[in-house]
């Protein structure tokens, strides 16, 4: 029988909100840094439920966060009570040891407040750091979450040393949670949100490749293994959307819109690149003709501003972004991941997140 017992399996508390970063502004990357830690004190202050950075490679989206182990540490350094999570470790390029000691350091340094979402990567070209790893990096998901979650709780790693010898060794530093919270990252696949619920792990998802209808299906298969597998609780669900609340609509949009489209056309020069070398899209996509030329990329650019703004982020006033996460909480999500620095202004974005605290207010009293 799979092995299960990790914090999954707690019940899921009340609906609430976390900030996310995962800046286009690798060149760029003091100002993001100082940014980021900035926004985690202030989210902390006013009792935000976690921080999550990403780990990214090779690229200017994403590309100031290569290992949200180290921005993590930085993080429990300037915040005391927020968890503190990484969303999402590739673990495929990675061996689960070094998974486990890295993120004991960071939640013996916070005083257990760590926290990991295991995703399998998508870009063809981050696998230059493991390029054996790429075809069977879906099933190294699986083998990996197992791996981290016993190496965790026990302490120890088993393993053939280069003369041959199986050893088990010692793992240090011992983590302050007996347990590492783990979330599996997921787009639209059905399937990966059964993995997950196979697992018991928390899914982190985004509304990038899906709407609330589908998503409301991929959560209603996740609750149905979940339960299937014999885990207590219902699991969590951890839904990623881009976040800037000002006073009005107008002005959220005057801000975040510029800001957006920069940051979408970095995404899809991304996109383009892991195509051009033989590989997909995120989600498992195959190129859209579009992508192929400046002009294409800035009309989907433009469809995906579009979108956006027709209810798939929180871009707008505190009353209109209330709504919106009240819909995605009644889909059967618990948690929204705020992607904030997309806007690369440090003071408006701070000052944001008090706009943001009272949708979280709102949505709670709801």
């Amino acid at each position: 029988m799979m092995d299960m017992t990790d914090n999954a399996g707690d019940a899921a508390g009340a609906f609430d909100f976390g900030i996310f970063f995962f800046a286009a502004v690798g060149d760029e990357a003091a100002d993001t840094y100082r940014m980021m830690l900035d926004a985690s004190r202030r989210a902390d202050e006013l009792g935000f439920a976690f921080v999550s950075t990403p780990e990214r490679h090779f690229h200017r989206f994403g590309g100031a966060f290569p290992n949200p182990a180290v921005s993590s540490a930085a993080v429990a350094a300037v915040t005391e009570n927020i968890q503190i999570r990484a969303g999402s470790v590739v673990t495929p390029l990675h061996h689960p040891a070094r998974v486990v000691e890295d993120f004991a350091m960071v939640d013996s340094m916070s005083g257990g407040r760590a926290g990991i979402s295991i995703g399998s990567g998508w870009n063809v070209n981050d696998f230059v750091l493991a390029k054996d790893a790429y075809e069977t990096r879906r099933q190294r998901v699986t083998d990996d979450v197992q791996a981290i979650r016993r190496a965790w709780r026990e302490g120890t790693w088993t393993g053939e040393n280069p003369r041959g010898t199986e050893v088990t060794l010692d793992l240090f530093p011992r983590p302050v949670q007996n347990d590492l919270p783990i979330w599996l990252t997921a787009s639209r696949s059905e399937a990966t949100f059964r993995q997950a619920g196979r697992l018991g792990t928390h899914v982190l998802t985004h509304l990038e490749n899906q709407d609330l209808g589908v998503l409301r299906e991929n959560i209603r298969a996740y609750r149905e293994e979940f339960e299937a597998n014999g885990v207590g609780g219902t699991g969590k669900v951890t839904v990623m959307m881009h976040t800037y609340v000002a006073p009005t609509t107008e002005e959220a949009r005057e801000v975040a819109v510029p800001w957006l489209k920069r940051y979408l056309l970095t995404a899809l020069d991304l996109e383009t690149r892991a195509v051009d070398a033989g590989g997909s899209m995120s989600g498992g996509r195959t190129g859209n003709p579009l992508m192929a030329s400046e002009d294409g990329r800035r009309r989907v650019a433009e469809l995906g501003i579009n979108r956006y703004l027709a209810g798939t982020s929180l871009i707008g006033s505190v009353d209109e972004c209330t709504d919106v996460a009240t819909k995605v909480r009644d889909a059967g999500a618990d948690e929204i991941a705020c992607l904030v620095d997309f806007v690369g202004d440090r003071d408006r974005l701070v000052a944001g997140l008090d706009h943001l605290n009272k949708v979280r207010r709102n949505v709670a009293a709801a």
